[in-house]
């Protein structure tokens, strides 16, 4: 009886090991190929499975500011649009270098700019976030892998599809079905604007000086690669500009500093006239579809007249 319960019991152990086996290798076979869809559906959100001529970068800001498709539309060129809420500077120049690998066609940058861009509070603490889809990525590997613990980078690194967060789910499903559209709807509330600035809630422009070295580093390395930049601002409401004039001031002073010491680099500062009509804007800083269409119509216009300096 002994030998018979042993022989039942190496059986029922042989039986359960296979189905951990099974489930096991099950698992991974479904996070791989969830991984690599939701990866896919990504590079085309981004634009970088593309041949793009032309490539948007920057924080929400800028993805809000600009029509890529309506751009592409009218200038019969391809863009990439690799934008993402709360990249900073350096998310901004590690992100140009995740597209370069990717893609070797590019002409333009445009980078998008504003009085904050140097500004090292305010801005997602989590943007490494964005990043953990594209860990074959050697750089930004070494990124992540700095940026968390040990147990957040393995997890990822072993579990692929736990490298994708609601927002990018969905900026995955939105790279499938080619949407790019701005979903900010309704105006500003200046009256609320108002009370928050009077109580001292609003974000203070401060130019850190190494995130300025960064932004020009970033700049002669795409020089290297003869590629030109356009900085772009898109308008940020009167209301918040005022409140910090004289730094505001000194920040478009860089700017135009940078334009001047560099051929491939063009300032192109749309504040004029779009800042102090209230109607375009879903909040201080973003624009609202009307306040989309006109900043890209203009880009568009600055495009077709050949009105840049390294045209």
């Amino acid at each position: 009886m002994s030998l018979l319960q042993n022989l039942k019991n190496d059986a029922y152990k042989g039986k359960l090991m296979s189905i951990i086996t099974f489930f096991f290798i099950s698992f991974l076979i479904l996070d791989f190929v969830v991984s690599i869809f939701l990866r896919n559906g990504l590079e085309k959100y981004y634009g970088l499975d593309s041949e793009a001529e032309i490539a948007l970068i920057g924080h929400s800001h800028l993805m809000l500011g600009i029509d890529k498709v309506k751009m592409e539309d009218e200038l019969g060129i391809n863009i990439a649009k690799y934008t993402s809420e709360g990249v900073n500077v350096s998310n901004r120049q590690l992100m140009i270098e995740h597209l370069l690998n990717k893609n070797n066609k590019i002409e333009t940058i445009i980078y998008g700019v504003d009085a904050w861009t140097f500004t090292g509070q305010g801005l997602s603490e989590n943007s490494h976030v964005l990043f953990y889809p594209f860990l074959n990525d050697s750089n930004i590997n070494n990124f992540v892998k700095n940026s968390v613990s040990g147990i957040d980078y393995w997890s990822r690194k072993i579990i692929k599809s736990s490298r994708y967060n609601e927002g990018l789910i969905a900026s995955s499903l939105r790279g499938y079905f080619s949407n790019w559209g701005n979903l900010k709807f309704g105006e500003v509330d200046t009256g609320r604007l108002t009370k928050s600035i009077s109580l001292g809630e609003y974000r203070k422009i401060e130019n850190n000086k190494e995130n300025i070295d960064i932004l020009i580093k970033t700049i002669e390395e795409l020089q290297k690669k003869e590629i030109n930049i356009i900085l772009l601002y898109i308008p940020t409401i009167d209301i918040i500009n005022q409140v910090e004039h004289q730094k505001f001031k000194e920040n478009l002073a860089i700017f135009r500093s940078i334009d001047k010491n560099n051929n491939n680099v063009e300032f192109v500062n749309f504040l004029e006239p779009f800042s102090h009509q209230y109607d375009l804007f879903f909040d201080p800083i973003h624009l609202n579809q009307k306040g989309q269409n006109k900043v890209t119509n203009e880009l568009i216009k600055l495009y077709n007249t050949n009105n840049l300096k390294y045209d």
